[in-house]
Formats: C-alpha cells, structure tokens, sequence
C-alpha cells in the first residue's frame, strides 16, 4: 500500500492558488513586501494560506503575525522548553493574561501549520508541536492561577495536571481539545478553605485562561472528563481518594485512558508516583482479555453515536476503519499485554504500534501498515482541520474544499478528489480490516467447534437423561462427565461468581465441549477441565482468554487429554494459563543469561521477604510449564528440556543468594578476609544440577565453599566470623527455595555430598575443602566429585574449587581401579531401587538402565580423565563423547551407549510429562502405556516395550564389557 506523501518537498505549489494569491494581496496592501522575503519562509506562507482560508483571516485581521514565519527557527522542530521560554517572558504579570495567550497561539499554530503544508513537518512532528506548545501553555495558565488564587510565586509544589488522551500521547491535531486532569496533595490546608475548594478555583482559572472565547478566539477548549468519576466528580481530586477511586470503582475505560496520561503541569514527582500506585489497576499482571469484551462494546457505543450524529457522512476519526479503530486496536493490545511486557508501554499511538511489533505481539509487516493508514488518516485529519480550525473530523461538503483538501494531500491531476477518495477507502479497509479480526477474529476461527451434539448435552438438565447420552457419546465414566457438564454449564455447587463469566461461559462451554470429545481421552479432559474452572473460580479473565484464543482453548483441551503432570499443574496454577497463549511456537531454549534478566526484572523494587519468595516461585512455575509445553510438542529433545530447567535453577539459585546476602550484610555487615579482601562464597552444582541434567522433580546438589577465616565489618548488629555467616547465608538459600509458600516450592535442597556428609558442617572453607579430597574422599565420594560445577555466587572462588576438583580426580593414574567399587553400588541400587523382579520396568535404575550409561562413563572419566582433558565435562553425553575421540570406549560401544542413553532419556522424559507423579517406572496399566506409545509415536504399546527391551539389552552388554575389562 503506497499513498503520495502528505509532506512533500518543497518546491511546494499551494493546495488553492487562488486563496494563496488573495492572501498575498491583503499582506501587500498591509505593507509587507513577501516577495522580498527568503525563499523558504515566502513558500512557506504560501503554503499555509492556500490550504487554510482561516490563516488567512488570522493575517488580515493582524499582518504582522505573518512575520512570524521569518524567525530562523522555521525549519527546526519546536518541545516544551522552546515554547516555555517564549511564553514566560510574554506573560510575565501582564494584566491580560488571556490576550496574551491567545496571541502566543495565533503565532505558533502559524508557523506549525506552514510547517506542515510546506512539506517541512511529518503528520506526527506537527502533532508533537501541537502537544508541546498546549503543555507549556497548560503550564503557564497553572502558574497565572496558582498566584491568582493566593498560592506563593513560582512552580506550584502541591497540584499536578496530567495530560490525559491526544495531549498525553504528544500527539494532538490542529484542534483538539485538551483533556486535563487535575489532582492536589491531600495533605495540603488554605487556612479556612477547604484544599478541595481552592484547587477548584485553580481549575476554574485554568479553564478560563486556557478556553474561554474572547474576540482573539481561545488557546485550547479544555475538557476535565476523563478525571475520578467523570463529568459528576469533582474539577480536582486529591491523590489518595483518585487512587482509591481507581482501585474501588475503576473501568475498563478508564484504564485505557490513565495508559495515556502524564504530568504536564505542576508537581510533575507528584503525578508520577500518582502513576505508579494505578499502575496494577491499569495494566494487569495476567493476560487481560476481558478488555477485549470491553472496548467491542465501548466501541459499538461510539459508533451507533456517530451514526445518529452524522448519518452517511464520512467521518475520519470515529467511521469505520478510521482513526478511533488504530487507536482501539493498539490500546487494545497494550492492556492485554502490558501488565506482562512493560516495553509495550506508551501513550504514542506511532510508537506503540513499533513496540508492539519489537515485542512479537503483532508482527512488522502489520504495524507498518497501520502506521501507514495512520499517518495517512491524521494527515488528511490536519487537512480537514487547518480549513476553519475547527474540530470536525468530517471531509467539506464544498468542492472547492475538498479539492484543495486533496491537492493538500499530494493528490494532484484533473481527479484529485476521486484520486483521495479511492486512496481513504483502501485506508479504511486495511484499518477495519484489521481491526475485525482483533476483536471478532476469534468468532471466526472457532468455527465449527460448537458441534451439535455438545450443545445438546449441555442442554440436559436432568441427570437420569444425562447419563445414558453421556456413555453414548464416549464417556467412560458418565457421573463423573455429568459433574463436569456442571461446570462447563456455570451451574452446581461452585457456580462462575459474576455475571459476565456466565455470560462467557455460556458462548464458549459448547465449543470448549466439542474439543473434549475429539480428544483420545475425553474423560480425563473434561475431568481437568472441570477441576480447572472450579479451582480458578471461572474468572471472568481465564474465560475471555480462552474465548479470544481458540487455538489456546484447544491446547488447553488437548493438554488436559494428555498429561497428568501438566493438568495437575495448570489446575493448581491456573494463572499460568497465560503461558499457554505463547504455545509450542514461542522460544524455545533461553539462555542463563536471559533468564536472570526476566527474574531481575520480576523481583525489581521487591522489598518484603515473602514477596520475594513468591516471585521466585511464579517465575519458576512459568518457565517449567513453557519447557514441559515444548517438550511435550517436540520442540525441544531430551538434553535440551534438562538443560532448560538447569539454567532455571540457577538464575534462581543466582537470585536468592543475593537476596539472602543483601539482608545479612544489612545486619552484620560485609565478610572480609584477614587483610581486608571481601570474603568470597560460592555454590557448586553436584549431581545432575552439576551436569545440567536436572528434570521437572528433580532436587538441587548442592555444596557451598567459602573462602578462609576472617570477621563481617560494618553492619548494623553484632560482627560474625565468616563460617557462621556464610553458614547463615547458605541456610537462607536453602529456606528461599525450599520452604513451601501459597505459590508452592521453587527447588528442594540436598547438600549432603559435602565433605563428611551430614556430620559435617554445611559450609566448608576452601582450605577445609580440599584437604578433606585430597586425604579422606572415598571413590563414591569422589566419583560425585567428577559432576561438580560452579552455579551461584562467586565465579572465581568456584573455579578454583573446580580446580581443586580437577586435580583430585585427574591428577594422574588412578591409584587403583575404581570400578569394582563403582559396580558394587550400581548393583546396590538395581537391588534396592529397580526392584524389577515385582514386575516393575524402571528405565532408570534398572539393567540397561540409565544409571548403566552414567556410572560407566563415571568409571572411565576416573580411569583416563587425567590424559583425555576434554572427558572431564560433568555432562554425562559430553563426557562420553569425548572418552570415545580419546580412544577411551570403543567407537560401536560408545555409539550404543550415546543413542540408548539419548532414547531412554525420550522416553522417561515423556512418561514423566504423562504421568501424574514423577516416576522411571513403564505404566502396568495397558490404557496408560498406550497413551505412552501413542504420545512417542509408536502403533501400539508391543513395539514400544520391545524397543525399550532391545536398547537396555544392549545397553547392559556394553555395561558388562566396560566395567569387567582391564583397566
């Protein structure tokens, strides 16, 4: 879509000659000799009286405003401190205030709007021209009656004016309104006047210096709206009854206006805090589809408005696809997004489309061509506009008008009023276009979900001619399905609490029981579905989600058809629905880094402990159900999804120690070494966190090392010496991630693979550390040893304990062979764990198993680590890969061990995803393990169980020749 530029390059040919030529003959007759003047400013002039015939009249009724235009800042783009600079001095104490201002505007909306018809302005410079100059004027009307009223001279300290709408998105046209509101200090007295009585005067004041009309016209017609309880409230109100207002009483629509507002005037820290306490009631922290529902009826009001205003004339801004629709459409967007994606925050509708776009919630190619249509429709808006400087939005009825409007908007040849009209209603189109499908494109894409017979079992009110139609339908399990109609009817016990969750659940309940009779399992579908609406209470939030999301209900749906795990999950979280809207196609693998940076981001400005907490365990929450989405729809493979979680952990683990470290050393100050050196302290991974193995059950192995004796210094209580503050400070850790709260449990803790086990300290000095390695560590001690891996708090600290490490296992040939010892614990846990001979399959601990693969790479790392380097990662496939480049494990072994470790890992990973519990144990139930077979992509459950048999065959012969060979 391409459209001629509204701002074309100068040599500009006025829009209408003829108005321009009587223009010039008025300034002329006036004395002032334009042919004479510079090129620009004469072009300029030109352009703005032959678009505009009311520049005109400005000029013949006061010639000398057209000077205006010889001023060198014509090509220059004006803010606030130019236009305040040049008002101040103008208004000073002069007795006439209202003259003043209203020359001031004359002036400046003369060269903004040559500016613009000369071709030197984009559509949203001159908006921004407009808005800077109405906040300085603002600004100024404020001072004049803050004096006026008896307020001390200078910038008033206990009222801010906030610029709400076109003015608080800095893009105001050529005659808007301004939309003000006004709050004051609560705390603030005026002797026997009421603070809200003198605030009221301030306003009056304000609106009459600002709009009053006056031989000179006015600055700025004022509207006070949008403030706490509307046209009945208050003209001020003080901060705190604004905020409780908000937060008691607030609507959708008025969230959409404070999205737009900021300080203009006054105590601008003021209205900035104001600000930040609405915050939470403006943008909410869950994905918030309810405005969707919102604004289509807000939006439908406007409409059947202007209908009745202007009948079939064209109008620009509230007819179809035009601007109110752009408007919509991205305020739609930022509060739905906005509590979650910060970034998607401003009050600039240009902007906000670029941000939408950056933040992935629409695409580029969309916010392009709404910026296009925009800028189009503003232009032409301004155009209209700039003929009588009046606010209208309608295109002249006059011919003449209307072609100087399109010869104005670069349209020029014999048809320039057919060229602009062909040229609005592709804009139009494209505008509607794709605001249909924000707001009704859900209706369309559910489609044919509402099958026939869904809706006629949800009309079944008795439940003896329920139950027979329920077992016909596929139900195995009729009671309970009857008890999940209920639900789905917003009827029974636990009933939606509000009128608008019945009203949605009323539309969506057929659909959402359509996609639960497709699925394999429908009784466990509408099972969960059912526990999910009664745990989330039906909140009218969860059902406008899912309604404006198809595709999001139906993975819903089809998740609670698949996986226990997940369903249990999302029926006890379900504000992690929103999760479910990104879907498998969101990103897949995050780095450690990224991650920190969205935890930091959750946990900025959290002061209080147990909200800490909780922060630390949504994230958790969150991130695990959007790796359990990818690896259950393959996006991501078995080492990848373990790696995720890993990285979770540790920008957890990463978080909680600062935390914990941050409120200790309030307390006892800083740790330092006996020379004054900050003390160091670091966490090392053991286990499968050390070898970035981790599962969704998993607990963190954990040691913690410090480095050396030495005291705190500084605190505010008592000084400790270093082994009990960094003891206290490892304490803190475990309790952050371990102690359950209202959102659950982050991590569980295990930190008994340090040095002497439970009868040993919780912390050990680095000294302590490796003496007890190189003189006392046992082989099972130091074959946990070879996963060890620095995860939290000091990087330098952790590699030398990794050093350390390093050089107990690889300091040279082992002194002995380590693999009886190694042999003799594996078939500990095959005994003790597997169990197999009660029938029980375990993929891990059981022949063949997991732990075959592990411990066998375990034993060749001590055997030969000391000559092959690169064996000694703690990551069980990068080890062996690189025991089979060093000549360590034959190339047919090491190639068995590789993919059975890879293959059983898909496999327990998916058994883990399906079952309700975490297990290595294959289902004894056949239904079960055909569901398993089905989700891994076998036939049938036979060929899975044969290739699970044949790989941990294989397996355990490359176990028996490894672990019985010479070392």
């Amino acid at each position: 879509m391409s459209f001629p530029d509204p701002a074309p390059a100068r040599p500009v040919v006025p829009a209408n000659a003829r108005w321009a030529a009587q223009a010039r003959d008025v300034l002329e007759r006036a004395g002032l000799r334009v042919d004479a003047w510079p090129a620009a400013p004469r072009t300029a002039l030109d352009a703005a009286v032959g678009a505009s015939p009311e520049v005109a009249r400005w000029l013949a009724r006061t010639p000398a405003l057209a000077e205006r235009l010889l001023e060198e800042d014509l090509g220059k783009v004006l803010g606030v401190d130019d236009y305040r600079r040049r008002l101040r001095p103008r208004l000073g104490t002069t007795p006439h205030p209202e003259v003043e201002l209203r020359r001031a505007r004359a002036r400046e909306m003369l060269r903004i709007v040559a500016r613009e018809a000369a071709g030197l302005a984009p559509v949203e410079e001159t908006a921004g021209e407009v808005s800077a100059f109405a906040e300085a004027a603002v600004e100024a009307a404020l001072e004049r009656a803050w004096v006026e009223a008896g307020g001390a001279e200078g910038p008033p300290s206990s009222v801010v004016v906030l610029g709400m709408g076109k003015l608080g998105g800095r893009e105001l046209n050529l005659s808007s309104d301004v939309d003000l509101v006004f709050l004051y200090d609560g705390r603030e007295t005026r002797g026997g006047e009421s603070a809200e009585a003198f605030f009221t005067r301030v306003v009056g004041r304000v609106v009459e210096l600002l709009g009053r009309v006056t031989p000179e016209g006015w600055v700025f017609r004022v509207d006070l709206g949008l403030r706490p309880e509307g046209r009945s409230g208050a003209a001020a109100h003080s901060v705190e009854n604004a905020v409780l207002y908000y937060q008691s009483w607030g609507q959708t629509w008025e969230r959409a206006a404070l999205m737009r507002a900021r300080p203009v005037a006054g105590n601008r820290a003021l209205g900035e805090a104001f600000l930040r306490e609405v915050e939470p009631f403006v943008y909410r922290r869950s994905l918030d589809y309810t405005t969707v529902e919102d604004l289509k009826e807000m939006k439908a009001r406007i409409d059947q408005s202007a209908a009745r205003r202007f009948g079939g004339q064209q109008d620009l801004k509230l007819g179809r696809g035009g601007i109110r629709e752009v408007e919509f459409f991205v305020q739609t967007f930022q509060l739905i997004h906005g509590g979650r994606t910060p970034a998607v925050r401003t009050a600039n509708t240009l902007e906000a489309l670029a941000r939408l776009a950056g933040a992935g919630v629409i695409s580029a190619e969309t916010a392009t061509r709404l910026g296009g249509c925009y800028r189009f429709l503003r232009s032409l808006e301004h155009a209209v506009q700039a003929l009588r400087f009046r606010q209208t939005h309608r295109l002249p009825s006059s011919h003449e008008e209307l072609e100087t409007v399109a010869r104005r908007m670069g349209f020029g040849g014999e048809e320039p009023v057919a060229a602009l009209m062909e040229a609005l209603e592709e804009v139009r189109t494209e505008v509607h276009g794709e605001y249909g499908r924000l707001m009704h494109g859900a209706d369309r894409e559910w489609g044919g979900s509402d099958d026939a017979e869904a809706r006629a079992l949800l009309g079944l009110t008795g439940r003896e001619e329920a139950l027979p139609r329920l077992q016909a339908a596929g139900f195995r399990n009729p009671t309970r399905a009857w008890e999940g109609l209920e639900r789905l009817r917003g009827t029974g016990a636990k009933a939606p609490p509000s009128p608008r969750s019945r009203r949605i659940l009323g539309r969506i309940g057929p659909r959402l029981l359509g996609e639960v009779r497709r699925c394999p399992d429908p009784d466990r579908a509408l099972e969960y579905l059912a526990e999910f609406l009664a745990g989330s209470g039906a909140r009218s939030s969860y059902l406008a989600l899912l309604e404006e999301n198809p595709a999001t209900a139906r993975l819903l749906v089809q998740l609670f058809g698949t996986s226990q795990f997940l369903s249990r999950y999302l029926v006890s979280h379900p504000e992690l629905l929103d999760e479910l809207v990104l879907g498998p196609g969101a990103a897949t693998e995050l780095s450690l880094e990224e991650l920190s940076a969205e935890l930091d981001e959750a946990l900025a400005g959290q002061e209080d402990d147990e909200a800490v907490l909780d922060v630390l365990r949504r994230f958790r929450n969150a991130q695990f159900l959007r790796i359990a989405l990818h690896d259950l729809w393959g996006g991501l493979a078995p080492e990848q999804v373990t790696r995720q979680i890993t990285r979770v952990a540790e920008a957890c683990l990463g978080a909680a120690l600062a935390h914990a470290e941050s409120r200790l050393r309030e307390r006892h100050g800083e740790p330092r070494l006996p020379d004054g050196r900050p003390a160091r302290f670091a966490v090392l991974g053991m286990g499968k966190l050390g070898g970035e193995e981790i599962d969704y059950h998993s607990d963190l192995d954990v040691i913690f090392v410090y480095e050396g004796a030495g005291e705190t210094t500084g605190g505010a209580g008592r000084a400790l010496g270093n082994a009990e503050y960094f003891a206290r400070v490892a304490q803190r850790l475990i309790s952050a991630l371990a102690t359950r709260t209202r959102e659950g449990v982050a991590f569980r803790m295990d930190a008994r693979l340090r040095p002497s086990g439970n009868a040993g300290p919780l912390v050990a000095s680095l000294e302590a550390f490796a003496a007890y390695h190189r003189e006392q560590s046992q082989t099972w001690e130091r074959q946990a040893l070879i996963r060890l891996r620095p995860v939290a708090g000091d990087g330098v600290l952790g590699q030398r304990v990794r050093a350390v490490a390093d050089e107990v296992l690889y300091g040279g040939p082992p002194v002995q062979d380590p693999r009886p010892e190694i042999a003799a614990m594996r078939e500990r846990i095959e005994r003790e764990v597997a169990r197999e001979e009660r029938g029980r399959l375990d993929l891990k601990a059981g022949p063949g198993g997991l732990v075959d693969v592990e411990f066998g790479v375990q034993a060749l790392q001590l055997l030969h680590g000391w000559r092959i380097e690169a064996a000694r990662s703690p990551a069980t496939l990068t080890a062996l890969g690189a025991l089979r480049a060093g000549g360590a494990l034959g190339g047919a072994d090491g190639s068995i061990w590789e993919e059975g470790y890879r293959y059983l890992r898909r496999v327990e990973a998916r058994l883990r995803i399906l079952s309700e519990r975490p297990t290595d144990v294959l289902p004894s139930s056949p239904e079960r393990m055909a569901e398993l077979a089905r989700g891994l992509g076998y036939p049938d459950p036979r060929s899975l169980e044969r290739e699970v048999a044949e790989w941990r065959t294989r397996i355990r012969g490359v176990y028996e020749r490894v672990m019985g060979a010479d070392g």
